[in-house]
């Protein structure tokens, strides 16, 4: 089915080989046909012409920190969930994902390798949900909290026990592999701030990646753990509430590794409305806030090309719409260009997939947002679900 979609306003920095403000976009299922000034494609009687009426045209959403299996904070009865109502939970937020505009997720660590499964079974065209990119099980060292999420973590503790529990993610049909380095805000009597991996370990997580021609993903709020990942050849440092301007440069203008913010759970983490946030959680994030807000301003404001994650789980991301979005310039202070960016043509390309999605652009994916209203210019637009969601053929609305 080919699908019309008239008067799109787009946004210059997130088009490619069209010059104007306004255009007509022609689709099929899978891709962009065509783009060209409104009123010039002539539309055939099979074809569905969709008036975007001004609004804004947006390629389709990345997180590249998600938990889809986090269906609340209630981590006990995340520890005690079955395998299908794991799978189940997953799907459903992953639908919601759906609805909000996203059509890429990267989760960085689910329980019973239910996204593995979720992700086959799009392939095969039983669901339709983002495509996901999965880590599984999260390798980290003995240490403090980490009963708090036990059906989460493979415990290693040597660069032997890495090798295996890596080797077993990827035989199991995960994409990457992610690392705690760094200590947790939820983990009970964790600290963030402390380096809980050593150097070599994580380099042998890294070259049991390489083999697979993937990479691994590095848990790191501290600045010494950022920077111990970031020697160990990791891609991605996510979180990074403590970066310093050492690892500020070592980031900047570096193909290889790159910065993974998480707004969303630094502001969620401060609700003292939440029941399951506990006390321990909520003190680290007071204790922390003016830090973590510091740190990650100042490698924005450095340039550095940041990622899009949010860390949120089902409910939160359900109450409130658009909270990365929102939390980018509310929990840090980034401009709403620059958040739309992250949020599609950056992290298309950290996710090496900029060939095919992140901006609109004639034969790259059919995956395309409409927002009602200016989201460059005025970012609280991204509070409403979007108008409109295109991917892999279906239409929702909103």
């Amino acid at each position: 089915m080919m699908i019309l979609l008239k008067n799109c306003r787009l946004i210059p920095e997130l088009t490619e080989g069209f010059e104007g403000l306004v255009a007509d976009v022609l689709i099929d299922a899978k891709k962009i046909r065509q783009i060209a000034e409104p009123g010039t494609i002539e539309a055939d009687a099979d074809v569905q012409v969709i008036d975007i009426e001004g609004n804004t045209l947006l390629p389709g959403f990345f997180d590249l920190h998600a938990h889809l299996y986090l269906s609340s904070f209630d981590f006990q009865s995340l520890n005690e969930r079955s395998a299908a109502d794991t799978g189940f939970d997953v799907y459903g937020y992953a639908r919601d994902y759906l609805k909000a505009g996203y059509t890429t997720i990267r989760d960085c660590g689910c329980s019973h390798n239910a996204t593995v499964a979720l992700e086959r079974a799009r392939k095969k065209g039983i669901v339709n949900v983002p495509r996901v990119i999965s880590t599984g099980l999260i390798l980290t060292p003995t240490e403090n909290g980490n009963s708090t999420f036990k059906a989460l973590y493979k415990v290693v503790d040597t660069p032997e026990e890495v090798r295996k529990a890596a080797r077993e993610q990827f035989e199991l049909g995960n994409d990457a592999i992610k690392y705690m380095v760094t200590g947790a805000y939820f983990n009970e009597s964790g600290d963030p701030g402390a380096v809980i991996a050593m150097e070599d370990e994580v380099r042998e997580a890294v070259k049991v990646a390489a083999m697979k021609k993937s990479y691994v993903i590095a848990h790191t709020h501290s600045a010494e753990g950022i920077k111990l990942a970031i020697r160990a050849g990791v891609y991605t440092v996510e979180h990074c509430s403590f970066i310093d301007d050492e690892a500020i440069a070592m980031l900047k203008d570096n193909d290889n590794c790159f910065m993974v913010a998480t707004g969303a759970i630094g502001l969620d983490s401060l609700d003292e409305d939440n029941e399951l946030i506990s006390a321990d959680s909520l003190d680290k994030s007071k204790k922390y806030e003016a830090l973590e807000r510091q740190s990650v301003n100042k490698a924005y404001q450095a340039g550095l090309k940041i990622g899009f994650g949010s860390d949120i789980d089902w409910g939160a991301f359900v109450k409130h719409p658009g909270y990365e979005f929102i939390a980018r310039t509310e929990w840090y202070d980034f401009d709403y260009k620059d958040i739309l960016l992250q949020a599609t043509k950056y992290s298309a390309e950290i996710a090496k997939l900029d060939d095919q999605l992140g901006t609109i652009k004639e034969g790259k994916n059919a995956e395309l947002v409409v927002v009602e209203g200016n989201p460059d210019e005025d970012i609280y637009v991204m509070k409403k679900l979007p108008k409109y969601v295109f991917y892999n053929g279906e239409i929702i609305e909103n």
